[in-house]
């Protein structure tokens, strides 16, 4: 048995687009000719909106789109930060390898707000780095990006991760309802298949083991 805590962020029509200039979900109902009935919706959506996952294709020509990436059920590792330029100092000593790294900075602004995209935490290139070396399975942040805005698009941690096959999970949030240490929470986060494409929207959840589980796994 487990609990399930969601970890994703509500899409709405007043959902901004990185860097926040503009909204990124346009939904449209199809007229049917039932009136009564709200059969389908045909929608416009920026793949990387609210909680979503980089693909290796996003920066690494030729890399893996997102529908190539395997589903996985992996367990979580949290860490706690309120650093701007997250250090590879706030990494546990204990193993990280194949585990979804979690980054819980406290980023709680809503993303109807451009207030969301400024200012927000970030990874440093040598926690990147780090994580590479420690063989990390997958990453997720609650901030909107684990690179800062950049007009040059340099973002140095999406060079890292990606280029190591690390899928990268952006936008998340409630990381504050996890425990601490490992092996304590599942984590997963599904994309839509969509072939020769860099990014989607996922849900993503953590799924905490019964106590008698838990236990088991200590």
């Amino acid at each position: 048995m487990f609990e399930i805590i969601d970890l994703t962020r509500r899409l709405t029509k007043q959902t901004l687009q990185f860097p926040g200039e503009r909204p990124g979900l346009v939904t449209v109902a199809a007229d049917l000719g039932r009136p009564e009935a709200r059969l389908t919706h045909v929608a416009h959506l920026d793949l990387h909106l609210g909680t979503h996952m980089d693909a290796p294709l996003h920066f690494i020509p030729g890399g893996a789109d997102i529908a190539s990436l395997a589903l996985a059920l992996r367990w979580a590792v949290v860490v706690r930060t309120r650093e701007r330029e997250i250090p590879p100092s706030v990494l546990p000593a204990h193993s990280l390898r194949d585990c979804a790294v979690l980054f819980d900075t406290g980023w709680a602004i809503e993303a109807e707000s451009p207030a969301y995209f400024e200012g927000f935490p970030y990874l440093s290139p040598k926690t990147a780095a780090e994580l590479v070396n420690r063989g990390a399975g997958l990453i997720g942040i609650d901030s909107p990006s684990a690179d800062p805005v950049d007009s040059d698009l340099e973002c140095p941690a999406h060079h890292a991760l990606l280029g190591a096959g690390i899928p990268i999970v952006e936008g998340l949030c409630n990381l504050d309802r996890l425990p601490d240490g490992a092996r304590r929470v599942w984590f997963a986060a599904f994309p839509l298949k969509l072939e020769d494409v860099e990014g989607s929207p996922v849900r993503a959840v953590a799924l905490l083991p019964a106590p008698n589980e838990a236990q088991r796994r200590r």
